[in-house]
């Protein structure tokens, strides 16, 4: 019963209050799903990506979280964490500027905990390019593993 009241809540406010309160928008690429900034990444003295994301599935310590851009480069796929264990593998989904979901679109790359310094210096080969920054992942994990 909270969950609908907070629902039904939510659906009558104005739109300006409930992004302004929760930082949320409707997906620019799930029709009818929100997601809710995560991350400013800068990317110099003007430029900047906006990394939005939402909770999935969770299932004991693990998350798996969709996450997206809108500019230029768009950026979407899922992430998976665990909360319990610093030094699990991260696992990561990367469709890019193809179809969210489409197969053919999909690349999976696994980031275990010996490179992750090489993530965080954008060194890491695998991640090269417009994918999540490490300090996307940080606030993933300090958002979804409350």
């Amino acid at each position: 019963m909270r969950v609908l009241s907070l629902a039904l809540l939510l659906t009558l406010a104005p739109p300006s209050v409930v992004s302004a309160e929760t930082g949320s928008r409707t997906s620019e690429f799930r029709p009818g799903v929100a997601v809710e900034k995560i991350y400013r990444e800068q990317i110099d003295d003007v430029y900047f990506s906006d990394w939005f994301g939402r909770l999935e599935t969770f299932e004991g310590p693990w998350r798996l979280v969709y996450f997206e851009t809108s500019d230029k480069y768009v950026n979407k796929g899922l992430i998976q964490l665990n909360c319990d264990d610093p030094k699990a593998d991260i696992g990561l989904t990367l469709y890019g500027v193809g179809d969210y979901g489409n197969a053919a679109d999909r690349r999976e790359v696994t980031v275990p905990y010996a490179d992750r310094r090489a993530w965080a210096d954008g060194d890491y080969e695998p991640l090269a390019g417009e994918t999540p920054p490490f300090e996307f992942f940080s606030a993933a994990l300090a958002r979804f593993c409350k």
